[in-house]
């Protein structure tokens, strides 16, 4: 049987599951609620994707357009741990640049754990700089780094 490759697609409410399993194995206390993510997918300003493999969702990105602003802010970005290191982010880091286009958003933003250097490594390699921290932004009360990408 041949491995079908994986492909990004928008999220519906009948992938809540599978995100939130990807949300606990990723970040445990910091992670969303069910009624968060339906809020996300159906009503939120933005757009939320997921990568799909075969019948099995791996990877996810949320995006919020801030009103008022021209700003595409990464809400939530994660790669289910069993899947890291074949370019899942940095697939959906290109599915946010093309969201931003889309939007003309002047700036994308998000946050990232200080202690998160693969992700942060990944947010430089596509042009984003640190320009802040915000302190004790995490239940554990670590640190976050602000970072944005300028269009």
């Amino acid at each position: 049987m041949m491995e079908t490759e994986p492909y990004i697609r928008k999220a519906e409410l009948a992938d809540i599951p599978a995100i939130l399993e990807i949300e606990q194995v990723c970040f445990q206390e910091d992670s969303f609620s069910k009624q968060q993510f339906a809020y996300l997918i159906v009503r939120s300003k933005g757009a939320f994707y997921v990568v799909q493999e075969e019948d099995r969702l791996i990877a996810y990105v949320s995006l919020l357009f801030h009103e008022g602003t021209r700003y595409l802010r990464v809400y939530s970005i994660a790669v289910h741990p069993d899947f890291r290191g074949k370019s899942l982010g940095q697939r959906l880091m290109e599915q946010t640049v093309r969201v931003a286009y889309e939007y003309k958003a002047e700036k994308i933003t998000l946050e990232v754990k200080e202690s998160n250097t693969p992700a942060i490594g990944l947010y430089m390699k596509n042009g984003f700089i640190p320009t802040g921290i915000k302190p004790h932004y995490y239940h554990d009360g670590s640190d976050a780094i602000y970072m944005q990408r300028t269009m």
